[in-house]
């Protein structure tokens, strides 16, 4: 039976791997990944924010049928999820790190957390935030940085507009957060991977706020930085924005880093030969792009992003080509896994396999753009809530809100860069019609079908 390890980085741009190109930053290992497996040029997320996305992953269903519309709404455990599913197979089913499909914010840490399918279950949706597995793991290994990783709640950043702060914490790499992640993975790895294993090692680095460990302070130059596209960059800006995306490439380097333990403890232990890796984020981070940081848009910063699959047998036959141009999104690798370990998916999956794509084949019935949904209140103190959907194909980029008459299109033919909306001009309005109607049938095709009809009437 084939093992599953799911590797997921929390925030990670789709370009911030050296594999995807020019400018990224330095990851050998998860750039071992792409050069061994296929890499998926074109991926995106369901969702750019944490929680749908994350239920999206975990069920292969768009945030409008599992109802997880934003932030701040807990995925019902009545949802079907693939580590559920691939339980009945036998595997032992594991989670390690951020989960986030419940809120986290004045939960109790110590109690348990509901299940979706996992034996095996150690999150910590925050770093540094809560007495979770991660906090406790640094009391007993290094209690003299026990109140070094402590850090303010979530909330408590955004309402200071500390959220996005760059710093060097008072704590080594070896008491990180994501050298816990690639720690218990392995230990986890060492206990149970004799038994057929699907484990998802979920780092939440790079997110939000950047603070680097004190020994890895200087593995970046902020003069070396690239400085960020549509920004208003000044005298009195520009230097913090450097150390921002210095920091920023910091964490993502350190996250491969502790991959490459995992990838190691792999090879070392001939699990390497039957475990299938999936790789990807759950959505972007604009780094300064367009003036802004985090995520919660529909441009290309915040939904496009990097996504990986490396099966067994890929080291003996190299797959052609090694890197796929037709969209996917995260919710994907849902009926993916369902496949490699020879599970059934159930009905209420909308997700496609990657499996066609891996060998260079094709999969027609895959639709041609990915269906990404936003839902956000309008302020603080006004509950009102607004829907947005967008259409993004090779060619075309598609943005409509509830309550509005106009929306966005681009043309990324001519404008890769979406700098001129194009929604008004006449000589597009077949084109916006086309995509709108694209659009309202592929939320038609997903309606919610859970509850199952089980009599005619």
């Amino acid at each position: 039976m084939m093992n599953v390890l799911l590797i997921t980085v929390d925030q990670l741009r789709w370009d911030a791997l050296s594999c995807a190109g020019e400018g990224g930053a330095h990851t050998p290992h998860i750039d071992r990944l792409a050069r061994e497996g296929v890499r998926f040029s074109q991926a995106f997320t369901n969702a750019p924010a944490c929680m749908p996305a994350r239920s999206s992953l975990l069920t292969g269903r768009f945030p409008h049928a599992h109802g997880v519309r934003g932030g701040g709404v807990r995925l019902s455990e009545r949802e079907v999820t693939f580590p559920q599913i691939v339980s009945q197979r036998g595997y032992h089913t594991a989670h390690i790190g951020k989960l986030h499909v419940q809120n986290h914010t004045y939960r109790d840490h110590t109690a348990p957390h509901p299940g979706y399918g996992f034996r095996t279950l150690q999150v910590t949706d925050e770093r540094g935030v809560y007495r979770d597995p991660y906090t406790q793991w640094v009391e007993r290994n290094y209690p003299e940085y026990a109140d070094a990783i402590r850090i303010e709640p979530g909330a408590s950043r955004v309402r200071s507009r500390t959220d996005h702060a760059e710093t060097t914490g008072a704590f080594p790499a070896r008491a990180s957060h994501s050298r816990w992640v690639g720690e218990a993975s392995v230990e986890f790895l060492r206990e149970y991977g004799n038994a057929p294993f699907l484990l998802w090692s979920s780092f939440f680095d790079p997110h939000s706020p950047f603070i680097v460990p004190s020994d890895l302070a200087g593995r970046y130059d902020p003069a070396d930085m690239p400085l960020p596209r549509k920004c208003d960059i000044t005298s009195d800006n520009e230097e913090s924005i450097r150390k921002k995306r210095a920091a920023y490439y910091t964490l993502v380097s350190h996250v491969d880093d502790c991959v490459g333990e995992i990838l190691r403890y792999l090879d070392e232990s001939g699990l390497a030969k039957r475990t299938a890796i999936l790789f990807s984020s759950d959505h972007g981070e604009f780094l300064g792009d367009y003036g802004r940081w985090g995520k919660g848009r529909p441009e290309d910063e915040s939904i496009r992003i990097p996504m990986i699959v490396k099966t067994p047998e890929m080291t003996e036959a190299p797959p052609v080509p090694r890197v796929v141009d037709d969209i996917v999104q995260l919710f994907d690798l849902a009926p993916t896994i369902c496949d490699l370990t020879g599970s059934m998916k159930p009905h209420s999956m909308q997700a496609r396999s990657l499996l066609p794509l891996l060998g260079g084949g094709t999969d027609p019935g895959r639709p041609p753009f990915a269906l990404i949904e936003h839902n956000f209140e309008t302020s603080r103190t006004d509950a009102a809530e607004v829907f947005e959907k967008t259409l993004r194909s090779k060619d075309f980029r598609l943005t409509v809100r509830s309550g509005r008459d106009d929306g966005e299109l681009y043309d990324l033919r001519t404008d890769p860069a979406q700098d001129r909306n194009v929604w008004d001009v006449p000589e597009y309005a077949e084109i916006r019609f086309g995509l709108v109607w694209q659009l309202l049938q592929r939320l038609l095709q997903t309606e919610n079908t859970l509850p199952v009809r089980t009599q005619p009437f």
